[in-house]
C-alpha cells in the first residue's frame, strides 16, 4: 500500500462540518461522523455537514462539555455525530488507536478557506514531537507544517500503521510551521459510553466486511517485541468481537490485568469494549514467541461464550497462533478452560484485611475464581476504609461480578468471604446488594461461606488445615464426615486443644451459640488453629450452654455438663441434631449449597424460627487459594 492510497482514502471520508463553528470531520462508521466538540457543539446540537457536494444533517450524540470560560475546550474535545439520512454504502476511515513513535511522520487532512474563497481539502505532513499534557489528558504535539484554520476535527493519519490515529484540535500559530495539537482517537472512550459503543461496534463490523480501506503489511516502525497485530488481522479480530454480546464494563479492567500481568500499569483511558482492552494490550512488549496478551484476552472472551460466534472466534485464534508459529499450549489451556474446570465451584472471593497502620480500617479486594489457574481480579484493592464503608464497597461491587460468572451457566456462584475472626459475626448472608430487589438476600440466592484470613497468611497452619480437609472430603465414603458439638460452658483453651487434637478424624464442628459468647469465640479460635476446616453456628443464638443441660449428647465436647435426672432439654443438642440431619448426610462438596437451601427454608418458616435461621458456614477449602498479591507501597 502506498501513502498516496491511504491519503486518498482519508480524503474520500472527509466531511465539512458547520455546527458551533466551521471545521472538519470524518466518516468514522456507517452513519457516524467524528469531529471536535468545539466545532460541532455540545450533546444534542444539530449539525450541518457536506460530503462530496452533498448536504447532510446530523445530531451530536456525545461531546465533551463546553468550557466555563472562553478558553480551549476541555479534553478530549471530541464529538460523535449521528447522521439522520446517511449516504448509502459510504466509506469509513479505519482507526489505529496506538500512540505513534516519536519522530513519526503523520499526515492531517481537513477543509480550509485560507487560500480560496470556498473551503477546500488541504493536507499537511507533520513530525510527531511527543506528548503534551492538556487538562489531564494526553495530546499529540505536531510540528514542521501548518495547521490551517478549518482543519479542526479532521483526521490525522499514521501512514506506517495504516489508519487514523488522532483528530486535529488546535494550531500553535497561524501561518507558521509550528504545527499544533491533536487528540488521540482512543480518547473517544472519554465520551458517553453508550454512544461510544454504538460507534465502535458499527466501525469494527464495517471494516471486518468491507475491504475498501487500503491494507498495510504491519506497523513497520513498531518497536521490536511490541505485540501489535497487522491491520487486517486487527480488523478481523475486532469484527469478531463486535459480533459477541457487549461485555460488562466492570469486567474489562480485571480482564486487562489478567492478560497483561499483575504488574502492568492500568490504562489511562476508560475501557468500554473488548477492542479497548486489545488496544491497550498491544502497547506491551512481549518475550519472543510468547503468546501476546491480545490473543490471551481474545481466548478469555471465547471461553465465556457459546454458539457460532464463539466457535468463529476460537477458530480464528487457533489459526492465528499457528500462522505466527507460536507455542499454542498456553492458549489452548485458556480456550479449553471451562470444560476442564466444570467440576470446580465458581465463586467471587472477597477479602477484608485490616490495615497494618490502623486495624480499625480495612482493605477490600475481590477476585473471580473459576479454578486454581483461572483467578481474575475483579477490582483493584481499595484504600484502607472504615468498616462500614469497606462493607458497602464490597457489597456494591458484588452484583456485577456474580452476573459475569452467571453468564457461563451452571449453579449459582458461591461467595467466599475471607475475613479476620472479629468480622465473622457480620451478617454477610443477609446482604441485599440488588437495588431493584430489596427483599432478596445474598445468602438465599448464592452459597455464602466464611474463610479464615489468618490461614492465608500463616503457612504454619496449612499442614493441619489440609489434613483435616482431606478427612472431611473423604467422609462421604465412610458414612459422613466426623462432626462434633462444642457445648461447653466455660472456655479452657488448653483443654479444647487437647480434645480436638485427640480427635484427628474431626472434620467439622458445630458451635452451641453465637460468637458473641466468649466460650464460642474461644472454641472457634482453637479450632481454626488446629485446622478444623468446617464450622457452623447461628448468629441469632446468644445462649450459652447452661449448667442444667443434659449430658446425653454423644457428640459434644466432653466437659462438666450436669448429669441430673431433672436436667432440662439442651437447645444446643436440638440444634445440633436437626443440623446433622439436614447437612451431614449431604456430600461434603455440596454443604455450601445445602446451607443456602436451608436459609431459604428458614426464611419461609414460621415466626418461631427454623433451626437454620441466621446459620453461618465457615467452609475453608485449602485448595482454593488466592494468587500472590503484587507488592505495594506501605
Amino acid at each position: 500500500m502506498s501513502s498516496a492510497q491511504l491519503i486518498r482514502s482519508a480524503r474520500d471520508c472527509l466531511v465539512q462540518v458547520r455546527g458551533r463553528t466551521a471545521g472538519s470531520g470524518f466518516l468514522a462508521a456507517p452513519g457516524y461522523v467524528v469531529t471536535c466538540a468545539h466545532v460541532s457543539g455540545v450533546t444534542g446540537s444539530a449539525v450541518e455537514l457536506y460530503w462530496q457536494g452533498r448536504q447532510l444533517r446530523g445530531t451530536v450524540r456525545a461531546a465533551s462539555p463546553a468550557p466555563d470560560d472562553e478558553g480551549l475546550w476541555p479534553y478530549p474535545d471530541l464529538a460523535i455525530v449521528e447522521l439522520q439520512d446517511p449516504p448509502e454504502d459510504h466509506p469509513c476511515t479505519w482507526w489505529h488507536d496506538q500512540i505513534p513513535m516519536g519522530g513519526q511522520q503523520l499526515t492531517a487532512a481537513g477543509y480550509s478557506d485560507k487560500y480560496t474563497y470556498e473551503p477546500e481539502i488541504v493536507t499537511s505532513t507533520f513530525t510527531y514531537q511527543g506528548d503534551q499534557n492538556f487538562h489531564d489528558g494526553l495530546m499529540l504535539r505536531l510540528k514542521q507544517d501548518e495547521v490551517t484554520p478549518g482543519m479542526s476535527g479532521g483526521p490525522v493519519l499514521d501512514l506506517s500503521a495504516g489508519g487514523v490515529c488522532a483528530v486535529v484540535k488546535a494550531t500553535r500559530m497561524d501561518s507558521t510551521d509550528m504545527g499544533g495539537l491533536a487528540t488521540p482517537v482512543g480518547a473517544l472512550r472519554c465520551l458517553d459510553p453508550t454512544a461510544y459503543r454504538a460507534l465502535v461496534r458499527a466501525h469494527d463490523a464495517h471494516h471486518a466486511a468491507d475491504p475498501r480501506w487500503p491494507d498495510t503489511l504491519a506497523h513497520q516502525n513498531a518497536p521490536r517485541g511490541r505485540a501489535i497485530l497487522p491491520p487486517r488481522t486487527q480488523r478481523t479480530l475486532f469484527g469478531l468481537l463486535a459480533a459477541v454480546p457487549a461485555p460488562a464494563p466492570e469486567s474489562l479492567l480485571p480482564a486487562f490485568h489478567e492478560a497483561a500481568g499483575r504488574y502492568a500499569a492500568p490504562p489511562r483511558l476508560p475501557l468500554h469494549e473488548h477492542r479497548d482492552v486489545i488496544s491497550e494490550l498491544q502497547a506491551f512488549v512481549v518475550a519472543e514467541r510468547r503468546v501476546p496478551g491480545s490473543l490471551l484476552y481474545a481466548a478469555a472472551v471465547a471461553r465465556e461464550l457459546s454458539g457460532p460466534a464463539a466457535e468463529r472466534l476460537r477458530f480464528w485464534i487457533e489459526m492465528r497462533v499457528e500462522s505466527l508459529g507460536l507455542d499454542g499450549h498456553e492458549l489452548a489451556r485458556e480456550l479449553k478452560a471451562p470444560r476442564t474446570r466444570s467440576g470446580v465451584p465458581r465463586s467471587v472471593m472477597i477479602r477484608l484485611k485490616p490495615s497494618a497502620v490502623d486495624p480499625s480500617r480495612y482493605h477490600v479486594a475481590m477476585w473471580r475464581y473459576a479454578g486454581p489457574d483461572a483467578i481474575s481480579p475483579a477490582a483493584a484493592e481499595s484504600d484502607a476504609l472504615p468498616l462500614q464503608e469497606a462493607l458497602e464497597h464490597a457489597r456494591s461491587l458484588l452484583p456485577e461480578q456474580l452476573a459475569i460468572l452467571g453468564r457461563s451457566g451452571g449453579d449459582p456462584a458461591m461467595v467466599e468471604l475471607i475475613v479476620p475472626q472479629d468480622l465473622m459475626e457480620q451478617d454477610f448472608d443477609e446482604w441485599k446488594p440488588w437495588a431493584r430487589k430489596a427483599w432478596s438476600s445474598l445468602g438465599r440466592k448464592h452459597p455464602v461461606v466464611l474463610r479464615d484470613l489468618e490461614r492465608f497468611d500463616d503457612d504454619e497452619l496449612h499442614q493441619y488445615w489440609r489434613s483435616r480437609w482431606q478427612r472431611f472430603m473423604a467422609g462421604a465414603a465412610s458414612g459422613g464426615p466426623a462432626i462434633a458439638l462444642a457445648c461447653d460452658a466455660e472456655a479452657d483453651q488448653e483443654m479444647l486443644e487437647g480434645w480436638i487434637e485427640s480427635e484427628p478424624s474431626l472434620a467439622a464442628l458445630v458451635l452451641a451459640g453465637s460468637l458473641r459468647i466468649p466460650s464460642s469465640g474461644a472454641v472457634l479460635e482453637v479450632a481454626l488453629a488446629s485446622g478444623v476446616p468446617v464450622i457452623l453456628w447461628r448468629r441469632s443464638d446468644p445462649q450459652r450452654c447452661s449448667a442444667s443441660a443434659s449430658s446425653g449428647c454423644p457428640h459434644r465436647i466432653p466437659r462438666d455438663c450436669s448429669t441430673a435426672e431433672d436436667a432440662g432439654s439442651c437447645p444446643a443438642k436440638a440444634f445440633f441434631t436437626d443440623l446433622r440431619t439436614d447437612v451431614a448426610a449431604t456430600e461434603p462438596p455440596q454443604w455450601p449449597e445445602r446451607v443456602r437451601q436451608l436459609r431459604g427454608k428458614a426464611a419461609a418458616g414460621s415466626a418461631g424460627g427454623h433451626h437454620a435461621k441466621d446459620l453461618v458456614l465457615l467452609w475453608d477449602d485449602p485448595e482454593r487459594r488466592l494468587p500472590e498479591a503484587p507488592l505495594r507501597y506501605a
